[in-house]
């Protein structure tokens, strides 16, 4: 069940420059079957994606293993942008204000300059992914962490 890989794009504003830090994270559950996804969020549901993200606990903190193996301290939006740019790609948030995922493997280097993409009809990397590839999906809720089962529910449209 959990066997797909997704990387997640956390966003960062800094120093007057938006930066995307992947996050590979493969053993994910994603659903992007719409009939499952209406069962299980209900007939008002907008959400085209669910991905279901286990983590473990360390120390109070919740841990989430990417692909490579690297752990990755979960922290909630505000407390991850808090953080010092050095910081923010050992950890990861979800957050619905601005972040996005991606069924597949990124491969290029971290992060991601925004104003990179921004001349390709100005409008920055997410239109850049949403354009060039498909199943590219904005968060749009986050529910979790839950603690009998530890993980994560994520949807996107």
């Amino acid at each position: 069940m959990y066997k797909e890989t997704v990387t997640f794009f956390n966003y960062c504003e800094s120093n007057d420059a938006g930066l995307w830090y992947p996050h590979v994270l493969s053993g994910v559950h994603l659903e992007t079957d719409r009939g499952a996804i209406i069962k299980k969020y209900g007939p008002d549901s907008t959400d085209n994606a669910g991905v279901h993200i286990v983590f473990t606990e360390n120390d109070g903190q919740r841990i989430i293993t990417d692909a490579a193996g690297k752990e990755l301290i979960w922290l909630p939006p505000k407390a991850w942008a808090k953080q010092t740019n050095g910081d923010l790609s050992g950890s990861i948030t979800f957050n619905p204000a601005n972040d996005f995922f991606w069924k597949g493997v990124w491969e290029e280097g971290d992060p991601i300059p925004d104003d990179t993409y921004a001349g390709r009809k100005g409008e920055g990397f997410f239109a850049h992914m949403n354009r060039n590839y498909d199943f590219v999906f904005l968060i749009s809720s986050v529910n979790g962490p839950y603690g009998v089962i530890p993980h994560f529910e994520i949807t996107g449209r």
